[in-house]
């Protein structure tokens, strides 16, 4: 009996523990160094970022080589005045424009990577799917999770960083689109890219992670867009 105790005690003291499940949100998913820069276009209002979207329109218009004299004197009027209403607000309009490639780069690097600290892990997320049925079967196995509902349909597709693509391992069936449910599986850092047809037409899925889930969790009911029941599932083709 006493061996055996001490065989057992020595199996436990062998054996792994179990990976325990770590709660995501989505804000998590961002890799925290890429979404650390100085964006000084954040700081502006609705208003002064269409003023400087029209002052870069009249200054290009002013560039064509083929502008007709007779409007050049209105496009330079206009053009006048947006510079004015931004001046008086303290924008550097100048500035500002020649900053606008880089942090477009900046913008677009912090959209697309994930936290790298994330990936293996065993996490839990709770979201909106978007299942996706097979293009050469009746399964629904795969499918979106986003953060929140009416994306990608009803309003613009999330950030790469802010959209899983996952794989059911589990007899979970989603009845409808954008039902909320709690995700658990293992997380990878892997950007795919997928088109489906939803109801606005063809979609481009482009999410940077995938999530292989061993539970599903239906969360409580939630106002869901107009519409969303009568959008089932949805035939994905794999882009190459």
């Amino acid at each position: 009996m006493k061996t055996f105790i001490v065989f057992f005690a020595a199996l436990l003291l062998w054996m792994p523990p179990a990976q325990a499940v770590t709660p995501v949100a989505w804000q998590d998913l961002k890799d925290p160094i890429s979404a650390e820069f100085d964006d000084p276009f954040a700081a502006l209002s609705i208003r002064e970022l269409r003023s400087l979207g029209k002052v870069l329109q009249f200054r290009r218009q002013l560039e064509q080589p083929g502008l007709a004299e007779a409007s050049r004197p209105d496009i330079e009027h206009q053009l006048r005045n947006e510079e004015a209403k931004l001046a008086a607000a303290g924008v550097q309009t100048d500035w500002l424009l020649s900053q606008r490639k880089e942090i477009g780069k900046q913008r677009a690097k912090s959209a697309l990577s994930g936290n790298a600290d994330l990936a293996g892990e065993e996490i839990s997320i709770t979201g909106y799917v978007i299942p996706v049925q097979s293009a050469d079967s009746d399964q629904v196995v795969t499918g979106y999770l986003v953060p929140e509902a009416g994306m990608c349909s009803h309003m613009p597709a999330p950030d790469p960083n802010q959209m899983i693509r996952y794989k059911l391992a589990t007899d979970y069936v989603s009845n409808d689109i954008y039902e909320p449910v709690e995700l658990t599986g293992r997380l990878s850092l892997k950007m795919n890219r997928q088109e489906i047809t939803l109801l606005d037409g063809q979609v481009e899925m482009l999410a940077a992670f995938e999530m292989d889930v061993t539970n599903v969790r239906r969360l409580e009911e939630q106002a869901q867009p107009v519409g969303s029941r009568f959008l089932r599932f949805f035939k994905g083709k794999q882009s190459p």
